[in-house]
Protein backbone atom coordinates (compact mmCIF):
# COMPACT_ATOMS: atom_id res chain seq x y z
CA UNK A 1 0.00 0.00 0.00
CA UNK A 2 2.84 2.17 1.33
CA UNK A 3 4.90 1.49 -2.57
CA UNK A 4 1.98 2.50 -4.25
CA UNK A 5 0.89 5.48 -2.96
CA UNK A 6 4.92 6.50 -3.27
CA UNK A 7 4.48 6.24 -6.28
CA UNK A 8 0.99 7.83 -7.02
CA UNK A 9 3.39 10.83 -5.11
CA UNK A 10 6.05 10.12 -7.71
CA UNK A 11 4.24 10.43 -10.53
CA UNK A 12 2.37 13.64 -9.43
CA UNK A 13 5.39 15.35 -8.69
CA UNK A 14 7.01 14.91 -11.76
CA UNK A 15 4.14 15.46 -13.37
CA UNK A 16 4.50 18.93 -11.43
CA UNK A 17 7.98 19.31 -12.86
CA UNK A 18 7.59 18.64 -16.16
CA UNK A 19 4.66 21.02 -16.47
CA UNK A 20 6.72 23.61 -14.65
CA UNK A 21 9.84 22.78 -16.57
CA UNK A 22 10.51 24.17 -20.08
CA UNK A 23 9.52 21.87 -22.50
CA UNK A 24 12.61 20.68 -23.71
CA UNK A 25 13.58 19.03 -20.27
CA UNK A 26 10.49 17.61 -20.41
CA UNK A 27 11.08 16.21 -24.09
CA UNK A 28 14.50 15.13 -22.99
CA UNK A 29 13.54 13.45 -19.65
CA UNK A 30 10.84 11.40 -22.31
CA UNK A 31 13.20 10.37 -24.83
CA UNK A 32 11.21 12.15 -26.96
CA UNK A 33 13.44 12.91 -30.14
CA UNK A 34 11.18 12.74 -33.14
CA UNK A 35 11.38 14.88 -35.59
CA UNK A 36 9.83 17.95 -36.27
CA UNK A 37 7.54 17.69 -39.38
CA UNK A 38 8.67 19.34 -42.59
CA UNK A 39 6.32 22.48 -43.40
CA UNK A 40 5.82 24.27 -46.84
CA UNK A 41 8.28 27.20 -46.89
CA UNK A 42 5.71 29.68 -48.08
CA UNK A 43 6.31 32.24 -50.10
CA UNK A 44 7.84 35.23 -47.98
CA UNK A 45 10.91 33.92 -46.78
CA UNK A 46 13.75 36.17 -47.00
CA UNK A 47 17.43 36.35 -45.29
CA UNK A 48 17.43 38.27 -42.00
CA UNK A 49 19.87 38.92 -39.62
CA UNK A 50 21.19 37.45 -36.29
CA UNK A 51 19.32 39.23 -33.59
CA UNK A 52 17.33 38.82 -30.72
CA UNK A 53 14.54 41.24 -30.99
CA UNK A 54 13.25 41.30 -34.20
CA UNK A 55 10.10 44.18 -33.04
CA UNK A 56 11.18 47.09 -34.68
CA UNK A 57 8.79 48.60 -32.65
CA UNK A 58 5.51 47.41 -33.92
CA UNK A 59 2.80 46.72 -31.97
CA UNK A 60 1.38 43.97 -30.46
CA UNK A 61 1.43 41.34 -27.56
CA UNK A 62 5.06 41.14 -26.29
CA UNK A 63 5.90 37.30 -26.83
CA UNK A 64 9.51 35.48 -25.58
CA UNK A 65 9.83 32.55 -27.86
CA UNK A 66 12.07 29.49 -27.06
CA UNK A 67 13.01 27.34 -29.40
CA UNK A 68 14.88 24.51 -28.28
CA UNK A 69 16.35 22.32 -31.05
CA UNK A 70 17.09 18.21 -30.42
CA UNK A 71 19.41 16.16 -32.66
CA UNK A 72 17.66 13.18 -33.13
CA UNK A 73 20.24 10.89 -34.02
CA UNK A 74 21.51 11.31 -30.53
CA UNK A 75 18.47 12.93 -28.19
CA UNK A 76 21.02 16.07 -27.03
CA UNK A 77 20.96 19.39 -27.64
CA UNK A 78 22.11 20.78 -31.36
CA UNK A 79 24.21 23.84 -30.24
CA UNK A 80 25.40 26.22 -32.37
CA UNK A 81 22.53 25.61 -35.49
CA UNK A 82 21.30 28.80 -36.64
CA UNK A 83 17.32 29.46 -35.79
CA UNK A 84 15.28 31.28 -38.39
CA UNK A 85 12.45 32.54 -37.88
CA UNK A 86 9.60 35.15 -39.72
CA UNK A 87 6.12 35.43 -38.62
CA UNK A 88 3.29 38.72 -39.83
CA UNK A 89 2.51 41.31 -37.72
CA UNK A 90 -0.66 41.82 -36.04
CA UNK A 91 -2.66 42.67 -39.10
CA UNK A 92 -1.30 40.31 -41.23
CA UNK A 93 1.75 41.53 -42.96
CA UNK A 94 5.20 40.17 -44.06
CA UNK A 95 7.82 42.75 -43.88
CA UNK A 96 10.07 42.49 -47.22
CA UNK A 97 6.79 41.46 -49.09
CA UNK A 98 4.66 44.14 -47.55
CA UNK A 99 2.49 44.93 -51.05
CA UNK A 100 2.38 41.10 -51.51
CA UNK A 101 0.90 40.85 -48.18
CA UNK A 102 -1.59 43.56 -49.31
CA UNK A 103 -2.64 41.76 -52.91
CA UNK A 104 -1.20 44.85 -54.50
CA UNK A 105 1.81 43.02 -56.17
CA UNK A 106 3.47 39.32 -56.27
CA UNK A 107 6.51 40.85 -57.26
CA UNK A 108 7.22 43.99 -56.04
CA UNK A 109 9.72 43.73 -52.10
CA UNK A 110 10.71 46.40 -50.20
CA UNK A 111 13.63 46.94 -47.38
CA UNK A 112 11.60 46.05 -44.18
CA UNK A 113 12.78 43.63 -41.81
CA UNK A 114 10.07 43.38 -38.94
CA UNK A 115 10.18 40.25 -37.44
CA UNK A 116 12.33 38.68 -39.16
CA UNK A 117 15.49 37.14 -37.09
CA UNK A 118 18.55 34.49 -36.65
CA UNK A 119 19.76 33.07 -33.51
CA UNK A 120 22.68 30.44 -32.82
CA UNK A 121 21.46 28.16 -30.02
CA UNK A 122 23.49 27.85 -27.11
CA UNK A 123 25.02 25.06 -25.14
CA UNK A 124 21.28 24.24 -24.48
CA UNK A 125 20.46 23.81 -27.84
CA UNK A 126 18.27 26.85 -27.38
CA UNK A 127 17.58 30.10 -29.02
CA UNK A 128 15.64 32.83 -27.58
CA UNK A 129 13.49 35.97 -29.88
CA UNK A 130 11.90 38.92 -28.41
CA UNK A 131 9.32 39.62 -31.23
CA UNK A 132 5.29 39.95 -30.37
CA UNK A 133 2.34 37.67 -30.82
CA UNK A 134 1.47 37.06 -34.72
CA UNK A 135 -1.46 38.25 -36.06
CA UNK A 136 -3.19 36.16 -39.04
CA UNK A 137 -4.20 36.74 -42.86
CA UNK A 138 -6.38 34.84 -45.55
CA UNK A 139 -6.64 31.59 -45.35
CA UNK A 140 -4.23 30.92 -42.82
CA UNK A 141 -4.70 29.94 -39.11
CA UNK A 142 -1.95 31.84 -36.40
CA UNK A 143 1.79 30.82 -37.13
CA UNK A 144 5.21 31.31 -36.79
CA UNK A 145 8.03 30.08 -39.92
CA UNK A 146 10.96 28.25 -38.57
CA UNK A 147 13.77 27.24 -40.50
CA UNK A 148 17.54 25.35 -38.90
CA UNK A 149 20.64 25.59 -40.48
CA UNK A 150 23.78 23.51 -39.86
CA UNK A 151 27.05 24.84 -40.13
CA UNK A 152 26.31 27.76 -41.27
CA UNK A 153 29.20 30.64 -41.09
CA UNK A 154 28.77 34.73 -39.32
CA UNK A 155 30.32 37.84 -41.29
CA UNK A 156 29.48 41.32 -40.19
CA UNK A 157 28.41 43.67 -42.67
CA UNK A 158 28.39 47.32 -41.20
CA UNK A 159 26.49 47.24 -37.88
CA UNK A 160 24.71 43.81 -38.80
CA UNK A 161 25.04 40.52 -38.56
CA UNK A 162 24.63 37.91 -40.84
CA UNK A 163 24.62 34.23 -41.87
CA UNK A 164 26.53 32.44 -44.93
CA UNK A 165 26.72 28.90 -46.06
CA UNK A 166 25.82 25.56 -44.19
CA UNK A 167 22.40 23.92 -45.19
CA UNK A 168 19.13 23.69 -43.96
CA UNK A 169 18.10 21.09 -42.03
CA UNK A 170 14.33 21.52 -41.26
CA UNK A 171 11.65 24.09 -42.36
CA UNK A 172 8.32 24.32 -40.22
CA UNK A 173 5.71 25.89 -38.54
CA UNK A 174 5.12 26.58 -35.48
CA UNK A 175 1.27 26.77 -34.29
CA UNK A 176 -1.17 28.15 -31.62
CA UNK A 177 -3.88 27.40 -29.16
CA UNK A 178 -6.97 29.05 -30.87
CA UNK A 179 -8.09 29.76 -27.30
CA UNK A 180 -5.16 32.03 -26.79
CA UNK A 181 -5.15 33.26 -30.71
CA UNK A 182 -9.39 34.27 -29.92
CA UNK A 183 -7.97 36.37 -26.43
CA UNK A 184 -5.11 37.95 -28.22
CA UNK A 185 -7.22 38.92 -31.45
CA UNK A 186 -10.19 41.35 -29.33
CA UNK A 187 -6.57 43.53 -28.53
CA UNK A 188 -5.40 46.75 -30.39
CA UNK A 189 -3.47 46.35 -32.70
CA UNK A 190 -4.61 42.83 -33.88
CA UNK A 191 -8.34 44.45 -34.14
CA UNK A 192 -7.78 46.33 -37.27
CA UNK A 193 -7.24 42.78 -39.20
CA UNK A 194 -11.09 42.74 -40.46
CA UNK A 195 -10.02 39.55 -42.18
CA UNK A 196 -11.92 36.20 -40.20
CA UNK A 197 -8.85 34.57 -38.33
CA UNK A 198 -8.30 30.56 -39.83
CA UNK A 199 -8.56 28.03 -37.02
CA UNK A 200 -6.29 25.60 -36.55
CA UNK A 201 -9.19 22.84 -37.74
CA UNK A 202 -9.72 25.07 -41.22
CA UNK A 203 -6.14 25.17 -41.96
CA UNK A 204 -5.01 23.02 -44.94
CA UNK A 205 -1.16 23.56 -43.85
CA UNK A 206 -2.12 23.00 -40.38
CA UNK A 207 -4.12 19.99 -40.98
CA UNK A 208 -2.19 18.24 -43.54
CA UNK A 209 1.06 18.89 -42.60
CA UNK A 210 1.47 17.61 -39.07
CA UNK A 211 0.44 21.22 -37.18
CA UNK A 212 -0.98 19.71 -34.19
CA UNK A 213 2.46 18.18 -33.10
CA UNK A 214 3.96 21.74 -32.69
CA UNK A 215 1.28 24.10 -31.26
CA UNK A 216 3.24 26.24 -28.80
CA UNK A 217 2.40 26.06 -25.31
CA UNK A 218 1.68 29.82 -24.44
CA UNK A 219 2.03 31.17 -20.47
CA UNK A 220 1.42 34.97 -19.25
CA UNK A 221 3.50 36.55 -17.88
CA UNK A 222 1.31 37.93 -15.57
CA UNK A 223 -1.63 35.95 -14.14
CA UNK A 224 -4.41 37.06 -15.89
CA UNK A 225 -3.43 40.25 -18.26
CA UNK A 226 -2.42 38.90 -21.62
CA UNK A 227 -1.47 42.47 -22.43
CA UNK A 228 1.34 42.35 -19.67
CA UNK A 229 2.91 39.59 -22.52
CA UNK A 230 3.44 36.28 -23.06
CA UNK A 231 5.91 33.38 -23.20
CA UNK A 232 6.19 29.99 -24.80
CA UNK A 233 8.82 26.99 -25.41
CA UNK A 234 9.03 24.66 -28.01
CA UNK A 235 11.50 21.47 -29.16
CA UNK A 236 12.00 20.52 -32.53
CA UNK A 237 13.53 17.21 -33.02
CA UNK A 238 15.65 17.57 -36.38
CA UNK A 239 18.72 15.77 -37.73
CA UNK A 240 21.35 17.40 -38.94
CA UNK A 241 22.58 15.83 -41.24
CA UNK A 242 19.57 15.97 -43.22
CA UNK A 243 18.87 18.48 -46.14
CA UNK A 244 15.37 20.29 -45.50
CA UNK A 245 13.32 19.23 -48.62
CA UNK A 246 11.10 22.16 -47.94
CA UNK A 247 14.20 24.50 -49.05
CA UNK A 248 13.88 27.30 -51.52
CA UNK A 249 16.63 28.96 -51.27
CA UNK A 250 19.56 26.98 -49.89
CA UNK A 251 21.92 27.89 -46.78
CA UNK A 252 21.82 31.52 -45.70
CA UNK A 253 23.74 34.70 -47.44
CA UNK A 254 24.18 37.97 -46.53
CA UNK A 255 21.64 40.37 -49.02
CA UNK A 256 24.02 41.93 -51.24
CA UNK A 257 21.88 44.14 -53.38
CA UNK A 258 17.87 44.42 -53.40
CA UNK A 259 16.72 40.81 -55.20
CA UNK A 260 13.22 39.26 -56.77
CA UNK A 261 11.73 37.19 -53.70
CA UNK A 262 12.14 33.17 -53.51
CA UNK A 263 9.67 30.91 -55.05
CA UNK A 264 6.14 32.34 -54.06
CA UNK A 265 3.45 29.86 -53.43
Amino acid sequence: MLFKLGFVLLFIVSTILCEEESLRRCARAAGSCLLAPETTEGPYYWNSTVRRDITEGKGGVPFRLSITVLDTSTCTPLNNALVDIWHCDAEGIYSHFVAASLGQSNRQTDNSTFFRGQQVTNAQGTAVFDTVYPGWYTGRATHVHVKVHVDASLTNIGQAIYAKGGHVSHTGQIFFNDAVSDEIGKLSPYTSQKVRRVRNNEDGIYRGEGGSSTIIPIQYLAANDVKRGVKGDITLGVNPKAVSTQNGMGGPRPPMRPQRPPNGR
